[in-house]
C-alpha cells in the first residue's frame, strides 16, 4: 500500500475497530539501526467484523525508516504481527471465560536487542 500522508491510513485502521474497545499500548522502542527506530506494541480489542470479533493480545513490531535527506522524515513504515492463529482467534472468542488475564504492559518482555 502506498499513501502520500498518515490520514487516510488513520481513518482506514480507526474503522477497522469498535471504538472505545481497541487498546494499543507500547512495550518498547529503540534506534536499531541507521535511519532505522523500531517500535514494538500490544494491540488488543474487538474489530468490526460481523457481529464484532475480539482480537486477542498480541505483538506488533513497526519498522519506521527516516530519510536524512528528507529532513529526517519517516519515509517508510513495515509491520510484523505475531499474532494468534485462526484456531487460536476462535478459542478466544468460544471460550471468553477460559481467557488468561492481561499482564501489565510492564511486564511484557521487549524483544528488541540491548545495547551493550
Amino acid at each position: 500500500m502506498s499513501l502520500n500522508g498518515i490520514e487516510e491510513y488513520s481513518r482506514g485502521v480507526r474503522s477497522f475497530y469498535k471504538q472505545g474497545s481497541a487498546v494499543g499500548e507500547v512495550v518498547c522502542t529503540a534506534a536499531t539501526a541507521p535511519d532505522t527506530i523500531t517500535v514494538v506494541w500490544r494491540n488488543y480489542g474487538t474489530v468490526n467484523l460481523g457481529p464484532g470479533v475480539d482480537l486477542a493480545p498480541y505483538l506488533v513490531t513497526t519498522t519506521l525508516k527516516t530519510s536524512a535527506s528528507d529532513g529526517g522524515l519517516i519515509v517508510r513504515q513495515e509491520d510484523a504481527f505475531d499474532a494468534p492463529d485462526t484456531l487460536g482467534l476462535l478459542s478466544y472468542n468460544l471460550f471468553k471465560s477460559k481467557r488468561p488475564e492481561l499482564p501489565p504492559i510492564d511486564s511484557v518482555t521487549c524483544p528488541l536487542p540491548k545495547k551493550a
